[in-house]
C-alpha cells in the first residue's frame, strides 16, 4: 500500500494536500506526487508506533504498527508524513536534511494538525509488547527474573544492578 491509498482510506489525503498547498513549497504538485508513492510497511516494533525511513535523499518507506488504536494510528501516520514532507521539501530546495523533530518538521506537523511531540503512547501496542516479553535471565544471588523481547547476548557477562549478583541466561 502507498501513502495516498492509505490516506484516502483514513480520509486524510485532502488534509495532506491542503497542508502542502499552505506551505511555501516551490513545487507542491511534485512533492505531493512523491509523498503519494511512498510505500507503507507493517512494523513489528512494539516500542515505537511508526517510523519514516529514508536513504540519502530518497524516501524508502513509512513503517506503521497497525495494532494501535484508530485515532492514534491517524496521528502516527500524519506524524510520519510530516517527516516525509520535511525531508522532501529540504531536498527540493537543495538543502541538507537537518534531521527529525526540528523547527521545519514542527512547521509541517502543525500544518498537518499533529501534535509536535516526539513519541506517542498506545495501550494496545504496550499490551502487545507485554505479551512478547519472555524470561531471559535469573540473578544467581537474589533469584530475580528478567524479562525481555530479545534474549541476552550469551557472549557477555551481566551483573544485577541492585544486588551485584551474576545473571544466568535462561
Amino acid at each position: 500500500m502507498k501513502v495516498k491509498q492509505f490516506a484516502e482510506k483514513l480520509s486524510l489525503w485532502q488534509r495532506i494536500e491542503e497542508a502542502v498547498a499552505r506551505t511555501s513549497v516551490l513545487c507542491a504538485t511534485s512533492l505531493l506526487e512523491e509523498i503519494a508513492q511512498i510505500p507503507i510497511h507493517r512494523s513489528r516494533a512494539t516500542r515505537r508506533l511508526g517510523a519514516y525511513v529514508s536513504k540519502g535523499d530518497k524516501p524508502v518507506c513509512i513503517r506503521l504498527q497497525f495494532a494501535q488504536e484508530p485515532d492514534v494510528l491517524e496521528q502516527t501516520f500524519l506524524h510520519e508524513v510530516a517527516h516525509a514532507c520535511d525531508h522532501l521539501s529540504c531536498r527540493q530546495q537543495n538543502q541538507p536534511y537537518p534531521g527529525s523533530h526540528n523547527s521545519s518538521w514542527k512547521h509541517w506537523a502543525q500544518a498537518l494538525g499533529v501534535e509536535t511531540k516526539t513519541s506517542g503512547r498506545s495501550a494496545a501496542v504496550q499490551a502487545l509488547h507485554q505479551q512478547r516479553l519472555k524470561p531471559v535471565a535469573v540473578c544467581q544471588r537474589c533469584g530475580t527474573e528478567f524479562h525481555r523481547v530479545r534474549r541476552l547476548n550469551r557472549n557477555r557477562r551481566y551483573i544485577h544492578n541492585q544486588c551485584g549478583g551474576t545473571l544466568q541466561p535462561i
